[in-house]
């Protein structure tokens, strides 16, 4: 707020002398400083230089540039170039509290928040203030990545799981598409542990959960559930489907061999509209059991 008055202050004030005191107030800001309408930036101060680099005045930046707005990144939860035929000004105007911006530039990524205040409303000018939160943001994304993270295989855990089935069943049930569980695990892993030590059967789960990633789509989702227990959740798969993936995955396996020769066995099922999440859990683990009771290396589909 300090800073909106005094470039307030600057802008509008007549004596060259003041004006003067003022820049060098609004230059010594470690925070970004803006001025802008509705449609254009009208001045900035030296920070923006320093993130800015490649531009050493505002006219220079202005000859490729309309706005520093052409290096906010689209992503959701973040203010936008352009939202609903509004620009990111107006946005912020209206909702000052979703006041976070991801900027990229020369191949550097930042994180700002932005505070906006009207210094001229007769030209509709306005101060447009962003301080860096990078440090923080990077630091909240390390530990959402370390909360939702198996730290041995490196994919997804428990959690994330949990999270991610109730996101995906509410969807199947809003948008009316199949959705597929499937649950699996090492066979006879305990003879490996037992046998061979624990660094080998942590090697064995490593080794095989990047081979069975490197075979799923983009929006399957892998997760370790248990010691040797994986969960797979298949948006728009019904389990017919969900089965062939099932047993491309458990034919990779057996012939991979790397590090100790493995199989695993898969208990399939499929979503059922509106039906607890524990019961479709339920379903796949007692196909699962099935499988393993059936001679294991096998898919069971309930």
């Amino acid at each position: 707020m300090i800073v909106a008055v005094t470039l307030s202050s600057y802008i509008y004030s007549k004596n060259n002398k003041q004006r003067i005191y003022y820049k060098n107030i609004i230059d010594s800001s470690s925070n970004i400083v803006v001025v802008v309408d509705k449609n254009s930036i009208i001045d900035v101060n030296e920070t923006f230089f320093k993130y800015f680099n490649k531009y050493k005045t505002l006219e220079e930046f202005k000859m490729e540039h309309k706005s520093i707005s052409d290096f906010f990144v689209k992503d959701d939860g973040y203010i936008q170039k352009e939202n609903n035929g509004k620009n990111w000004l107006e946005s912020l105007i209206e909702n000052p509290k979703n006041n976070q911006v991801r900027i990229v530039y020369n191949s550097k990524e930042y994180y700002f928040s932005v505070g906006v205040s009207l210094i001229s409303p007769k030209d509709g000018h306005y101060s447009a203030i962003f301080s860096d939160i990078t440090k923080e943001k990077l630091y909240q994304k390390e530990l959402e990545h370390t909360n939702i993270t198996d730290p041995l295989t490196k994919i997804k855990n428990r959690y994330y799981y949990n999270v991610q089935i109730k996101k995906e069943s509410a969807n199947a049930n809003r948008y009316f598409y199949p959705l597929s569980l499937v649950i699996f695990d090492i066979d006879y892993f305990k003879k490996i542990n037992d046998g061979c030590g624990h660094d080998v059967g942590d090697n064995v789960l490593i080794e095989y959960t990047k081979l069975i990633s490197s075979h799923l789509r983009e929006g399957d989702i892998f997760c370790r559930i248990g010691g040797e227990e994986f969960a797979l959740i298949l948006p728009y798969v019904n389990k017919a489907d969900a089965y062939k993936i099932a047993d491309k995955i458990r034919a990779k396996v057996e012939e991979h061999k790397k590090i100790f020769a493995i199989t695993m066995s898969f208990g399939v099922t499929e979503y059922i509209k509106g039906e607890d999440l524990e019961l479709t859990f339920k379903r796949a683990d007692k196909a699962l059991y099935e499988a393993k009771n059936g001679g294991r290396n096998r898919v069971v589909v309930r």
